[in-house]
């Protein structure tokens, strides 16, 4: 006998999560708001206290908002439900937002690299205005509070994409850091002190950039984590009148998961009785609270 079935759709352990989508977008327009206010402040002060650092921490933000947006947009499309196109929905926009992410990141830590080394190599370089340092300390403690909110929604709902925002969020509150000691650095007669810490915040950005870009291109490839693949698969071959587990894959959607398995059974098994055995399969993968997609294929087991 050969057979297959598959269900999908929300279990009814996952109703905490009804709202999700509506719950994401506050944090996506928390960081919005918050990077347009900061971007402005930073470029201004930065600008007439003539400290580099927070003039490139400015623009970092400016930056920022397009990133967010693209984190507005994952996590809508995200919510949209399946259709005859995107038969398991459309749960990866959320990890294309994080694509996004990264990339604005590692283009501004880039930019930043850069115009903060040509600073280091100027020899007539002049200290910045000591309120340059207040600045930055208020805009580290603000998103500081901003990454965690965000960090806090993404584990209530799940979404990649706003995890990677707050990821993005603390890597700012760093960013602001290194701008207060390289203005203190400054003002202490180190004039390559800011540039300097502008420096070492452009790497600091581009590092993480690499890891955002490098999961979600991984999660795009259908990588999955082989070490819970091989508890999945133990928990199948433990489920009554299954014979041998033949094959099992899963792949990441977003914040849920899909997984695929081909189980044999004895071939003496009426249609209805196999059946039974592969419901029996997809009840022990639905434990998990992710996994809303399972496709069981049942065969007949041949030693």
């Amino acid at each position: 006998m050969v057979g297959g079935k598959e269900r999908a759709g929300v279990r009814g352990n996952e109703g905490g999560r009804a709202d999700g989508p509506r719950t994401s977008t506050r944090g996506a327009w928390l960081s919005i708001a918050t990077y347009m206010l900061l971007s402005a402040a930073k470029i201004l002060a930065g600008w007439r206290a003539g400290s580099r650092g927070l003039v490139a921490d400015g623009l970092n933000n400016l930056t920022d908002v397009l990133a967010s947006v693209a984190v507005l947009w994952g996590i809508r499309v995200a919510a949209t439900p399946a259709d005859a196109e995107h038969r398991y929905g459309h749960g990866r926009a959320e990890t294309v937002a994080q694509i996004i992410v990264g990339t604005v990141m590692a283009l501004v830590g880039v930019d930043v690299g850069m115009g903060a080394l040509q600073a280091v190599l100027a020899a007539d370089a002049a200290a910045p205005e000591p309120y340059a340092a207040w600045i930055g300390l208020g805009s580290a403690v603000v998103m500081t509070a901003v990454a965690a909110y965000n960090q806090r929604l993404a584990r209530r709902t799940g979404s990649t994409a706003l995890l990677a925002a707050a990821r993005d969020n603390r890597s700012d509150a760093l960013v602001s850091l290194g701008t207060v000691a390289g203005v203190a650095g400054a003002r202490q007669g180190w004039r390559w002190a800011d540039p300097l810490a502008g420096i070492l915040v452009a790497l600091l950005v581009v590092r993480t950039a690499w890891e955002l870009i490098s999961e979600a291109a991984h999660e795009l490839l259908d990588g999955f984590d082989t070490g819970r693949l091989s508890s999945l698969r133990d928990r199948v071959a433990a489920v009554p009148g299954v014979r041998a587990v033949r094959d099992l894959r899963a792949r990441q959607l977003g914040h849920t998961a899909a997984v695929d398995v081909t189980i044999t059974v004895d071939p003496g098994l009426t249609v209805e009785e196999a059946h039974a055995v592969a419901d029996r399969v997809e009840q022990v993968l639905r434990a998990d609270p992710d996994i809303r997609h399972v496709h069981v294929h049942v065969e007949p087991h041949e030693p």
